[in-house]
């Protein structure tokens, strides 16, 4: 009974780790998309998990309310809408953009990175 317990235990740990379709050493939380600059594709606005480095703290507004505090956020640009249904994302490789300034308070001062592959 013990042992028919673990694996189910652990094929329940195995479903929450990045899925086939998201493969990578960064791993990140989905917390909305808006649409992209001149309404081609998307920029994702996640929580970085395993890279802190990678993101700033930010309060994030949604549709002019407070959507909440999170510690280490990040806009992916998401041209193609690839990322459209995940919630999550993992990555390995990507290009770092200029953090937004002057236009959308509510992105200024995120880091904006591209996903390469």
């Amino acid at each position: 009974m013990l042992i028919r317990y673990l694996r189910i235990l652990a094929s329940g740990l195995a479903l929450t780790a990045c899925s086939d379709t998201c493969n990578g050493n960064i791993e990140t939380t989905v917390l909305f998309a808006k649409p992209g600059p001149n309404g081609v594709g998307r920029r994702i606005y996640v929580d970085v998990v395993n890279k802190p480095g990678l993101g700033t703290q930010k309060t994030l507004l949604y549709e002019g309310k407070e959507f909440g505090t999170f510690p280490h956020v990040v806009i992916i640009q998401d041209p193609n809408s690839r990322f459209a249904k995940n919630s999550k994302i993992c990555f390995t490789t990507y290009r770092t953009e200029a953090a937004a300034t002057g236009g959308d308070l509510t992105e200024e001062g995120i880091p904006q990175i591209t996903i390469e592959k």
